[in-house]
This record gives C-alpha cells, sequence and structure tokens, in this order.
C-alpha cells in the first residue's frame, strides 16, 4: 500500500457506509471530528483577531479587489484536481490545493488567507458531491492547517517586502506545519474508522508529506514570482506541476492495479478453499468490495416454495444477512443473461451499480451486485466488467460446492451421532487390519479408548480368546469366511480387558470389496457377556437343582421300597424311624419348590411382604434361636430394650435366618459367627459376620442374583440353589431397606441388614400372621439344603 501523504488534500473518506445506530467507533469518529472542527475554529479566529496587516508580503495593487475572489477560484481548482489513495477502506487525495495555499498566504492579508482554504473545501465538497461527514472534517482540518502556515509567513515576513529569505523560510515551516497537522487529523481518523495505528500512517507519510510540502512551496512560490514579474509565462510556470501531478497519478493507477490484482488472487483463495456458505459469502463480498473500492458488495439469492429469499450485504459496518426488499426484487428481476454497468434508474444513494447473474450447473441462484454511492469521480468503470462477470461465476460454482459439503457436512454428522450414541460396539479396520473407527461403546467394553486404537492393528488393541479359552486373532475366522459374494460373517469372541475383566462380543463384519480387494471392514461389536451369564446360570441351575432334588429322593425312593418289601416285619418303631426319614426328606423337596415360588413372588413387592413394625431385637433372637443345635459357634450383640423398624416381622426372621445359615455354611465348622444389632441415623443395621472363605470383590454383588454360586458347581463343596441371598434382598427392598456386603478374600464376610425405624409414638404391631406355604420352614440356609445330621426337627416360622 502506497504512503499516506499530507501537504496535500487530506480527504479521508471517513463517511464510507457509516454503520447503523451509534456505536462505539461512530462516537470515537464524532469526537475526533468535533474537535478538528473546533481546533480550526479557534486557529482561523486567531488569526482574523490578531492579523493587522492589510496585505500580504507580496504587494499587488494591480489587481484589487479581484484578487481574493481569483484566488479562491485557484484554491477551489487545486483542491478538485486531486490523485487518490487508499488506505485499505479509506482514501486520500493528493492535489495542488497547498500550492494553491502557498499563493494566499503571499498574496493576501493574514485576516482575508485564512478564511480562503475553508472556503475552497467547502465549494470543492458542493462541486464533487462530498458526504458532509468528510467535508466537515475537511473544512475544520485545512482551516488549522491553513492558519499555521499563514501565521508562519506572518511571523517570519514582511508587509510588502516581498518574497525574501526570510519569507521563504516561513513559507517551509508553514508548509511543514501544513503538513504535520493534516498527517496527524488524517492519522486519528484512520485509526477510527481502519484501525491503522497512529504512529503506523505517521511512519509511513513523514517523507512523503516532507516532500510535497517543499514542493508546494516551489510550485506556489515560483508562480506568484512569475505572476508579479511576467504575467504572460505564469501558465508556463505551472505546467511542470500539472506534468507531476498526471505522472504521479499514472503511477497510483499502476500500484492501485498491482494492488487489485493481490486482492484477486485473495478472492481466488477464498473460492478455492473449503469453507460452509455463510462464511464463504462473509469473506468473498467484503473482500470484493475492496478490490473494486465499492461502497457495498450485496447478493440477493432467490428463495423456494420451502424459503424465501435472503440478501446477504458487506459494508462499511460489516456483513449482515436480512430478508428481501421491494428493491431487491428488482434487482432480481432486472438482471439478464449477462454483466452490466448500470448508470441510471438507481436509488438516490446509489452512484454505479455493477450487476451480474449468479448462476451454477445452468441454475439460477441470485444476483450479485456492486453499489458505489454518488461520486464526481466514479471508481466502477466499463473495463471493471471484464473482471467482475468471471469471479461471479466462479462464485457460483463456490456456493453449490459449498452447499455439497454442508450436505456432506450433516450427514456425516448423522453417521457419526449414530456411531457415537450407538449401545453397541463399531469398529471400521482398513484392508491392513488397522483400526479407523473406534466408537464409545466399544472403548467402554474393551477398556482401549479412541486414541490407543485409531491407527493400531485390532490384534494389538484387543487381546481375545476363542470358545476353548486360548489366544486367538480377533480377524482370522471372519477373513476365512468372509468373500465378495458372501462380504458378512459373524463370530463370537472373548475379549480379555488391561483390568483382568473378561467379555464376549458377537462379532457381525460387513466388508466392502473392489473387484477381489477388500476396502473395509465395518464390525458392529454386540456385547454377549450377559447373555452367556444367564445360560450358564441356567446350566449351573439345572446341576444344581439336579444335585438337590437326587439328595432327598434317593433315600426316599430307597425307604419306600424297604417298607413296600419288608415293612410287614418291621417293628413300629423301625417303620416310624422309616417313615420320619421320608418326611424329612419330602420337606428338604417342599423347601426347594418353595424358594423357586418365592423368587418369582418376590420381584412383585406389593405380593411378597405385609408391611407393619416390629422390634428388631425380639426378631434377631427369634431367627439366631432356630440355630440351637450351632449357638456355641454364634454369638450376638443385641442393644436393650426395642428396637422398631417398619418392616413384616415374619420377612425379617426369613432374611435374617438365612444370613446365619449363609455364615454357617462357608465358614469352617469351629470358627464363629456375630450377629449385631445397631442403630445410627434413622437406620437399624443387623449385621452377620462370618471369619469364612470371603468373597471375590468381583463377585460381591452377583452373589445376590438369582441362581449364582460364587462355587464352580461341578466342583461345588456346599448345598444349595444359589437363591437364598437372591430371597433375602429382594424382601429386604420390598420393606424399604438396603442389604450389602463386604467381604475380604481369607478373613471373612459382613452381610449388613438395615431397615428404616418406625416413627415414636407409633404403637407396634402385633407379627403379621402371614402363614407359611405349606411345608414351610425356616431357612437356615441360602439354598434350602437339608439339615445336618442329627439336629432336631427344624420349627416352623411362628411356632
Amino acid at each position: 500500500m502506497d504512503a499516506p501523504t499530507a501537504g496535500h488534500t487530506a480527504q479521508a473518506d471517513a463517511s464510507a457506509d457509516p454503520p447503523d445506530g451509534v456505536s462505539r467507533r461512530t462516537r470515537r469518529l464524532t469526537a475526533v471530528i468535533s474537535l478538528v472542527v473546533v481546533g480550526g475554529a479557534l486557529a482561523t479566529a486567531l488569526i482574523v483577531l490578531t492579523g493587522s496587516r492589510t496585505q500580504g508580503p507580496v504587494a499587488t495593487p494591480a489587481l484589487g479587489g479581484w484578487l481574493p475572489l481569483l484566488l479562491l477560484g485557484v484554491t477551489v481548482v487545486g483542491d478538485l484536481i486531486e490523485v487518490r489513495l487508499r488506505h485499505g477502506g479509506e482514501a486520500e487525495g493528493l492535489t495542488l490545493f497547498e500550492a494553491a495555499v502557498v499563493a494566499d498566504a503571499l498574496l493576501l492579508s493574514p485576516r482575508i488567507a485564512v478564511l480562503i482554504p475553508p472556503l475552497a473545501v467547502a465549494i470543492a465538497a458542493v462541486i464533487g458531491r462530498r458526504p458532509a461527514i468528510k467535508t466537515i472534517f475537511n473544512i475544520g482540518s485545512f482551516a488549522m492547517s491553513g492558519a499555521a502556515l499563514i501565521g508562519m509567513v506572518t511571523l517570519f515576513s514582511a508587509q510588502g517586502e516581498g518574497i525574501t529569505a526570510q519569507a521563504v523560510l516561513g513559507l517551509v515551516l508553514g508548509a511543514l506545519c501544513f503538513a504535520i497537522v493534516n498527517v496527524l487529523c488524517l492519522a486519528q481518523v484512520l485509526w477510527v474508522t481502519a484501525d491503522v495505528p497512529v504512529r503506523q500512517t505517521l511512519f509511513e507519510s513523514w517523507q512523503l508529506s516532507a516532500i510535497m510540502g517543499v514542493g508546494a512551496v516551489g510550485v506556489g512560490g515560483i508562480a506568484v514570482a512569475v505572476l508579479m514579474s511576467s504575467p504572460a509565462l505564469l501558465p508556463f510556470a505551472l505546467l511542470p506541476a500539472l506534468a507531476m501531478t498526471m505522472t504521479f497519478r499514472a503511477q497510483v493507477q499502476e500500484a492501485e492495479e498491482r494492488e487489485r490484482s493481490g486482492k484477486i488472487l485473495d478472492l481466488s483463495q477464498v473460492l478455492a478453499s473449503r469453507r460452509v456458505t455463510d462464511d464463504l459469502l462473509s469473506s468473498f463480498l467484503d473482500l470484493l468490495r475492496e478490490t473494486f473500492g465499492a461502497g457495498t458488495a450485496l447478493i440477493v439469492l432467490e428463495g423456494d416454495e420451502e424459503n424465501s429469499g435472503v440478501v446477504v450485504e458487506a459494508g462499511g459496518a460489516g456483513v449482515r444477512r436480512r430478508q428481501l426488499t421491494a428493491l431487491d426484487a428488482a434487482l432480481l428481476a432486472r438482471v439478464g443473461v449477462g454483466t452490466e454497468l448500470v448508470r441510471t434508474g438507481l436509488p438516490d444513494r446509489w452512484g454505479r451499480m455493477l450487476l451480474a447473474p449468479l448462476d451454477a450447473e445452468g441454475i439460477r441462484l441470485g444476483v450479485l451486485a456492486l453499489v458505489e454511492p454518488p461520486t464526481r469521480r466514479p471508481r466502477l468503470k466499463e473495463r471493471d466488467l471484464a473482471v467482475f462477470s468471471p469471479l461471479v461465476s466462479a462464485l457460483g460454482a463456490a456456493l453449490r460446492a459449498a452447499g455439497h459439503l454442508e450436505r456432506l457436512v450433516a450427514e456425516t454428522s448423522k453417521l457419526k451421532a449414530v456411531v457415537d450414541f450407538s449401545s453397541d460396539g463399531i469398529y471400521v479396520l482398513d484392508p491392513e487390519g488397522r483400526v479407523v473407527v473406534w466408537n464409545p461403546a466399544i472403548a467402554h467394553v474393551t477398556g482401549v479408548g479412541a486414541d490407543a486404537a485409531v491407527g493400531r492393528p485390532l490384534t494389538e488393541v484387543m487381546s481375545t480368546l476363542g470358545a476353548e479359552g486360548g489366544p486367538v486373532d480377533p480377524l482370522r475366522e471372519a477373513l476365512d469366511e468372509l468373500t465378495p459374494d458372501e462380504p458378512r460373517a459373524t463370530v463370537e469372541m472373548g475379549v480379555q480387558r488391561a483390568d483382568g475383566e473378561q467379555r464376549w462380543l458377537r462379532a457381525s463384519h460387513a466388508a466392502v470389496f473392489d473387484g477381489d480387494d477388500l476396502v473395509r471392514d465395518v464390525v458392529i461389536a454386540h456385547d454377549v457377556t450377559r447373555e452367556r451369564q444367564v445360560e450358564r446360570m441356567k446350566a449351573d441351575f439345572i446341576a444344581t437343582v439336579s444335585h438337590e432334588l437326587r439328595t432327598p429322593i434317593t433315600p426316599i425312593k430307597g425307604y419306600v421300597d424297604l417298607l413296600r418289601r419288608k415293612g410287614d416285619s418291621f417293628t413300629p418303631d423301625k417303620r416310624r424311624e422309616c417313615l420320619d426319614i421320608v418326611a424329612d426328606r419330602v420337606a428338604h423337596l417342599a423347601r426347594l419348590v418353595e424358594d423357586l415360588l418365592l423368587a418369582s413372588r418376590v420381584s412383585s413387592p406389593a405380593s411378597a411382604v405385609r408391611m407393619g413394625s416390629g422390634d428388631l431385637v425380639h426378631l434377631t433372637a427369634k431367627a439366631v434361636g432356630d440355630f440351637a443345635a450351632q449357638k456355641q459357634r454364634i454369638s450376638t450383640c443385641l442393644p436393650p430394650g426395642e428396637v422398631t423398624a417398619a418392616c413384616d416381622p415374619v420377612r425379617v426372621v426369613q432374611v435374617v435366618s438365612n444370613l446365619v445359615s449363609n455364615a454357617l455354611k462357608y465358614s469352617a465348622a469351629d470358627s464363629p459367627v456375630t450377629v449385631r444389632l445397631a442403630v445410627d441415623e434413622g437406620q437399624a443395621h443387623v449385621s452377620v459376620a462370618d471369619e469364612g472363605r470371603g468373597i471375590p470383590a468381583d463377585q460381591l454383588e452377583r452373589v445376590f442374583d438369582k441362581f449364582h454360586r460364587v462355587e464352580d458347581p461341578m466342583r461345588m463343596t456346599t448345598a444349595g440353589t444359589g437363591l437364598g441371598l437372591f430371597i433375602a434382598r429382594q424382601l429386604t427392598a420390598a420393606m424399604g431397606g438396603t442389604l450389602s456386603v463386604s467381604s475380604t478374600l481369607g478373613v471373612g464376610s459382613t452381610f449388613t441388614f438395615s431397615l428404616p425405624l418406625q416413627a415414636k409414638g407409633q404403637p407396634i404391631e402385633a407379627p403379621a400372621s402371614i402363614p407359611w406355604p405349606r411345608g414351610a420352614q425356616a431357612r437356615r440356609s441360602a439354598s434350602a439344603d437339608a439339615p445336618p445330621a442329627g439336629a432336631p426337627p427344624v420349627p416352623r416360622a411362628g411356632e
């Protein structure tokens, strides 16, 4: 960018496209202009009030009273003949105005000479139809700088003495002051309107400003000297200045063309970049406006059946979107098949307009218009059509590409959302078996995050197991089945996580082939760990129940057969003993059936319990008392008095009995079992602690699952169906309580049964008379196993 200059007409386009409303930038610009105008008025008043001379340094008796009017005309012409320089969105002009002011200072009295610059600027603004705010700024700026120049000339020269050395010194100093004041005023405006730092403007301007100031002294002084000595030669004295102006104008035009070429290159880069539509239009329009020096660039996009049209407009206030107006509709109706420069039939605030249809792939998208305000020297010309038309065509193609890109991004976002939020694991492999996509679900299952998986071979990401439990290649079995004719296959495999947990996956492969070559493999992995656990529990249950049923059925069958064959020969006592054993085994079978029925009933709390209240001290002691045969192993710690809880008393006894039975079963025959009752913060806690084998950490919650046994059913050393703890927790939840467990392997386990306390003042209800199913007895085992040999008959609950 060419350096901004002073020592000439510092006409900043401060008024171009002001934003709607009073923005911060507008307020700052208004403050700067106000200060400039006030400064110019004060400087002019100072010269008028203090000046006492009736003429300037050069006496002109021959011209008399016509001289001020003649010099005013010369100064106006000097202001109108200019070479424009651009500073981003702002502009300034290089003129002969300062040379004319030098002539004014030499030929007129200070009082009159100081009035010529602001008057000439006002007249030139009317002739050139310059914006009002720009004119006000220039009047203030030149009033202040002109007063500085005339003051210096008055200070260093004498009235009527001619152009002496002192007068020349005053002219040079005055011209420098003229340049400094104009550059400072211009720098403030560029800082406010274009964010150009003041220091940058001063640094770029001072050299050219100084040269132009000294040159103005030479042009103006020589013109005055020639006028006074040989008036006929005056036009020839001005020819070098005019030639210099024309040469500089050509250089400026060449610089502007270079700048435009650079901006066109920037436009091509914007069009070639992948941008969404809004970003593309904003960047393109703003840069297009700067490229052609227009005030406004706008695109009117046609609507369709679903959406109304929209206008994207770029101006001095930035880029904004708005709805169509009648003027926009007229633009759509006016545009033909080609680009045109419109000079007539435009609104008053529009001077010229470049208009072009916006098409893409034979489809009319809308129109694009470049508009400049009315000006004496329009920037939009016929020659611009050759550059404007290809840019508009390229924009149409870029808009279509941006639309395709947005639709692609939208579809990709939908697909990504499906992949990211899928409950099944999804991963995609390239032909070499490397991970390309790894969604959160598969990361959760395998314990390997996407950052660690993407880009690595699947064999390094997952440690997989086959049906036999040995390590296998996670891809080999599937790849053996995938072919172009059969691109789908499903395999099951185990995954060994880093934390030791094992998961089972059903991996459904969908391969994409290019001919015979595998392009990618999309795999949906469904976690079937729970299904396998259920299948194993079913198998375990069948094995357990078969074992439990076989235990009582064998003696029943044997004693029944014995009584049938030899019963008549038995003594009554022997016959009664055989029948008692048969009855005990039948009771054992009844308990197994009751557990199965109760396991299905506790899923519906309303049918499983009858809520009331009960004394947990009494109920706990009652449950422990049922194990009289092993009372030497059981110790109790119960508080004095009553601990009343909201509960079903019968179910409380059943839950505590199950917990005590479990503790006795899974600990050594001589190890103690401790039952405690404690009250804490509105809750009563019954804990049963043993010193048995303990429970692995990964099975602490699973022990409450239906049919779950910590032991392998093929090697189990304790009897039971695996329903006791499941029933206990379900009954506890139905009563509004909790049942939890803590355990350390090799040390023991503690089960804690908690219930909310009964509110004070509420009477304690008698234990609900809930009849047990026929043949039911109190639980002494989590799996309703048979009583130990020699133990007395187990009393019924409530007996």
